[in-house]
Formats: C-alpha cells, structure tokens, sequence
C-alpha cells in the first residue's frame, strides 16, 4: 500500500472521527481498522475528521481460514470468497452488504442514501444475510422492516 501510494498522506483510525498518521514502521493491528490516503496537495487534515475531501477509505477485516468475521460480533461471518468482489476496473471491493452492516450503526444522511441505492439490487441471499446480521448487532434497526 505504501508503494503505491508514495507520496500520499497515510493516515489510521485508532479513535472514532480522529486520524492519527500512520507511520512507515507502524504494525496495524486492532483496534485499527481504517486507513486513509490524502493525494499530495490536500488541505491540512481537520480533527475531528469528517469524511467528504478526497481521501481514500480502507478498512481491514478479519479473516480466519478464509473466513470472514464481523469485528462487531464474531457469531456473524461469511466465506472470503463470497464478499470479495472486484469493480468493473478490477479494485477489490467488499460485498454490498457487509458495508451496510457497518453503515447501520450511526444512520448518518450518506449511509441512509447508501442503503437506498443498493437495498434493491440485493440478491435475496444477500439481503437475508443482511437481516439476520442486523438483528444480531442491531435488533430494532429500521431498516430490518424493509429487509423483511
């Protein structure tokens, strides 16, 4: 990561809405489950942090023998196979699902718009995966009514 991005601004999240820089002899390792890169030339970085400039967002997963496991419950996993997809560029992306699993803990405007534009594109299996997640992590959560 640091090879490709030679020259950007790496940055870690240790502490909600705070980034700390990531530093090259730096082991990531929990609680740090974000990275940010900042393209050279960024305005200087704000705290608390709010997401919407141009950095680049990634979050690191927990895999056990190919396995998937949600940091926020360890009971909800999913084979790596079937949540590693790939952009029509080739970028690694993770399953639309698992991003809203996430997304549903805080319901901030973009996550709601989020949840919008892909809750329809789900595959039954997806969704139903998603609903049952959701009622492990958040029982109550509003969007398990349209999920049902």
């Amino acid at each position: 990561m640091r090879a490709f991005f030679a020259g950007w601004e790496l940055l870690k999240c240790e502490r909600p809405s705070w980034l700390d820089p990531w530093e090259e002899d730096d082991w990531l390792e929990l609680p740090v489950h974000q990275v940010f890169a900042r393209p050279p030339g960024s305005p200087p970085l704000e705290q608390p942090w709010e997401p919407g400039g141009d950095e680049l967002q990634f979050f690191l997963n927990d895999v056990e023998d190919g396995v998937w496991v949600c940091r926020r419950d360890p009971s909800i996993t999913r084979p790596i196979g079937e949540i590693e997809l790939r952009s029509a560029s080739g970028i690694p992306i993770v399953a639309p699902e698992i991003q809203l699993l996430y997304k549903a803990k805080h319901h901030l405007d973009k996550d709601e718009r989020d949840f919008r534009a892909t809750v329809g594109r789900l595959s039954d299996e997806r969704r139903s995966w998603l609903r049952e997640a959701l009622e492990i992590v958040h029982p109550g959560d509003p969007w398990l009514a349209e999920l049902a």
